[in-house]
């Protein structure tokens, strides 16, 4: 084998192992893969050239013929920055909100954002744009409020949502899922007025609650009251009873003791009633042809013998 033989054999074989080189070298620029929460976007000297969301192996042209462009394709939250605005009652309010939002139309969030930090920038300035408009159809009572009924920040961050979404899916392709109040202060010259207001309304709710005290009180009292009256009235009614069938019997008796002892009865019937009349300093001046006087006379004995 001559040296030439083996020359070439060694060119061919270094040809050889550079065109795996190469081969691999340009698999390995062609082939990328595609985590299932994201999408990408592939650009052809930096233009838009494919859109890929399914996860998996994916190949390219190698180098810098076609560049990756990966984005989150789930929803992702920010908080914007706090802002001071005006209410419909001209109170102004520090405000931050919270938004949760995700890419809608891949390439036209591309074209019009480019990149993640610039569309959260954007839908910062549109939310806080869309909420000065929205509080300025709100009062301070229906941000804070201790009456529950009276608080709209529902409705406000639904408003907020819808109106914000108008522009973030046309113009940048963005859709805002939900939008909501993160945070809320009060410059110093409002926090005295919503202080004393809170404190009013405070009182006025004890105020409430202690004369639906009172009228409960006096419901009860009255209830006690005429419970009582009814069983007074039970209890002469059961007195008035007792008291006649006391008098009925005291009758049969004096009239059973009349028809026994007659002169007797009304011998006894005197005495109660002297008892009745006559104290110890009593003077009585009574005519001889009185009954009462008969009893009175020296000789007791006779008078019962010989009753007048």
């Amino acid at each position: 084998m001559t040296i030439s033989i083996i020359l070439q054999r060694l060119n061919v074989r270094i040809a050889m192992t550079g065109l795996g080189i190469l081969a691999a070298l340009l698999t390995y620029l062609s082939l990328f893969t595609v985590a299932e929460n994201e999408l990408v976007i592939l650009t052809r000297f930096g233009r838009p050239a494919r859109i890929i969301e399914t996860a998996g192996l994916q190949i390219k042209l190698p180098g810098f013929f076609e560049k990756i462009n990966r984005f989150n394709k789930r929803s992702d939250l920010f908080e914007t920055q706090p802002t001071q605005l005006l209410l419909g009652d001209k109170k102004p309010i520090i405000i931050s909100c919270y938004v949760l939002w995700k890419i809608y139309d891949p390439l036209l969030f591309f074209q019009a954002m480019g990149q993640t930090s610039n569309a959260v920038l954007k839908l910062g300035d549109i939310v806080n744009s869309k909420l000065s408009i929205v509080l300025a159809d709100y009062t301070i009572d229906n941000i804070i409020n201790t009456d529950a009924r009276k608080v709209l920040l529902d409705e406000i961050e639904e408003q907020i949502t819808e109106t914000a979404n108008k522009n973030s899916i046309r113009q940048y392709g963005i859709k805002i899922q939900r939008t909501g109040v993160k945070r809320l202060a009060y410059p110093s010259v409002v926090i005295n007025s919503v202080y004393e207001r809170m404190r009013s309304e405070r009182i006025k709710e004890a105020d409430k609650i202690k004369a639906e005290g009172y009228e409960a009180a006096e419901k009860i009292s009255i209830e006690a009251e005429k419970q009582a009256q009814e069983i007074k009235a039970k209890a002469q009614k059961q007195a008035l009873i007792l008291k006649g069938e006391g008098d009925k019997q005291a009758m049969e008796i004096y009239t059973k003791a009349y028809g026994e002892g007659g002169e007797f009865f009304t011998f006894l019937r005197s005495l109660e009633t002297y008892g009745s009349i006559l104290g110890k300093d009593t003077t009585l001046i009574l005519s001889t042809d009185s009954e009462l006087f008969k009893y009175l006379q020296l000789d007791p004995k006779k008078n019962l013998e010989n009753p007048r």
